[in-house]
């Protein structure tokens, strides 16, 4: 009877995820691409990667506000980032514009030992997600 329970407590931690997915995505906006070379007013440029709740050493699924993501890439509708909180307040959330143009919103909710100055940390699913994303140039403005 445990397993069964453990197995509902599970399906319904990833239906929640899927869930936050799926307001998030309707939350992301697509924008063509600035051709321009000034920076729109309070867009800072930033160097973004990605991570992943777990790896080999370090890491515990939950970040450094106490959010537990290890089912979820998400909180509150938003993405999840990591950075220095003394460029961008733990908590905050922000416009990420990616260098295709794509947009979402995010909320700083974790930081990492190499994130420091101009650098951010994408929560993403799994290894081959944050492979995926790379490293890139991107767009951030703080909205609140």
């Amino acid at each position: 009877m445990a397993s069964k329970d453990a197995k509902i407590k599970t399906l319904q931690s990833e239906l929640a995820s899927v869930k936050d997915e799926v307001k998030a995505q309707s939350n992301e906006k697509r924008e063509k691409p600035s051709h321009k070379h000034e920076e729109p007013s309070g867009w800072q440029t930033f160097e973004a990667s990605a991570y992943t709740a777990y790896c080999a050493e370090g890491c515990t699924g939950t970040t450094a506000t106490g959010l537990d993501v290890s089912h979820t890439i998400y909180h509150a509708g938003k993405r999840i980032i990591a950075v220095d909180p003394s460029v961008i307040a733990l908590g905050s959330t922000v416009e990420v514009r990616q260098a295709d143009g794509t947009t979402f919103e995010a909320e700083a909710q974790d930081v990492g030992g190499a994130i420091k100055g101009a650098k951010l940390d994408v929560l993403v699913a799994n290894e081959a997600d944050a492979v995926q994303f790379g490293r890139q140039s991107v767009q951030v403005r703080v909205i609140n």
